[in-house]
């Protein structure tokens, strides 16, 4: 069983393995969204390309504009106690580029221009997510989960969100660590969050965030560990006998679209009689997010396919990932403009 306690309970509270914390962190200032938002960095310019461009196709002039649009970020931030553990993978890097308050200031560049709604987090090293919190929270007020991983490991997964435009429901903890079971021995985690939108409380979705194992010789952990988020995710996301809630999941996945990982997370399966399948967004041809051995694709922020009378996501927008010919003209990452080793994700959506 999980227990769950507001920031107030934060100090030691970490000890334990199986805790899962919702905090609050306040101020009452607004936060107004700039018209244009993009990141121009060394060799590399980033920006919000609407869906409908790249399919080619004009924007119906009388399309319905969906009365709510939402931003969701998808980040390994890069837990510095990970980084410090690992160095030799940032050799050539200026050790004050990897300082934790170099990194914290440039993340938090970078997602005051995101603005999300809602911020997935990888690698959210548990004895920085009170100063995180405060740094995202100073204009607009927020609530948390999080759940580290199991062990002695300090980093785990969180979901951070506006609590004025989402109430949250529910929330569960998906641990993959099971006993005498050989692929599924490790301590990778995920969390679920049922929201309800604020100002249309018939409008309900999920949100999922996770973060599966490194090891490039162990797929089959990560063929197990898909196995076990979808089973909690398809359950997790019945609204009725007859409904399942529209589901977003996003996280570092560590695989490339061309393996058997990838093809389990993204293939139709049926879970207690329902049908449910998961569809990777498209950041575009020749995308990347992050850098082992070379410029690759292993996070992803992917949506459920809606059957017939189903609410469904639509995606509004997405921010434009560079490629890998591009990253050669940013050189390693982090950097003086990067606060991690992995590129953000983030998608404007509606719920119709």
């Amino acid at each position: 069983m999980f227990s769950t306690l507001h920031s107030s309970g934060l100090t030691g509270i970490f000890l334990k393995q199986s805790t899962t914390l919702r905090g609050l962190a306040s101020k009452t200032n607004k936060l107004k969204r700039k018209k244009h938002n993009s990141i121009l960095t060394r060799g590399m310019y980033r920006y919000w390309e609407p869906t409908y461009n790249r399919m080619e196709l004009s924007q119906p002039q009388d399309a319905k504009k969906a009365p709510n649009q939402f931003r969701l970020v998808s980040y390994n931030i890069l837990a510095q106690d990970l980084l410090v553990e690992h160095l030799q993978l940032y050799q050539g890097i200026h050790s004050k580029l990897l300082h934790w308050e170099h990194r914290l200031e440039k993340l938090k560049s970078e997602l005051e221009i995101l603005q999300p709604d809602i911020l997935c987090l990888q690698e959210m090293q548990y004895n920085h997510l009170k100063s995180f919190v405060q740094e995202l929270s100073h204009k607009r007020k927020v609530e948390y989960i999080f759940k580290k991983k199991t062990g002695r490991r300090t980093d785990g997964c969180a979901i951070i969100y506006d609590r004025n435009k989402f109430k949250l429901d529910d929330d569960q903890c998906v641990e993959y660590y099971t006993n005498d079971v050989a692929t599924l021995n490790r301590e990778n985690v995920a969390i679920m969050a049922k929201f309800q939108v604020r100002n249309d409380p018939s409008t309900e979705f999920i949100v999922a965030t996770t973060h599966l194992l490194y090891n490039p010789r162990r797929e089959d952990v990560r063929i197990s560990q898909v196995g076990v988020l979808l089973r909690a995710l398809a359950s997790f996301a019945i609204r009725s006998k007859h409904s399942r809630l529209p589901t977003i999941l996003a996280g570092d996945f560590n695989f490339t679209p061309d393996t058997d990982a990838y093809k389990c997370l993204v293939t139709q399966r049926k879970f207690n009689e329902y049908l449910f399948q998961m569809e990777s967004i498209d950041f575009g041809s020749d995308a990347v997010s992050t850098f082992q051995d070379e410029w690759v694709t292993v996070d992803y922020i992917l949506k459920s396919i809606a059957e017939d009378k189903e609410k469904s996501i639509t995606i509004e927008s997405t921010y434009k990932l560079p490629t890998a010919e591009s990253c050669m003209n940013i050189g390693k990452i982090p950097n003086t403009f990067l606060g991690s080793d992995h590129f953000s994700l983030a998608i404007s959506f509606s719920i119709r």
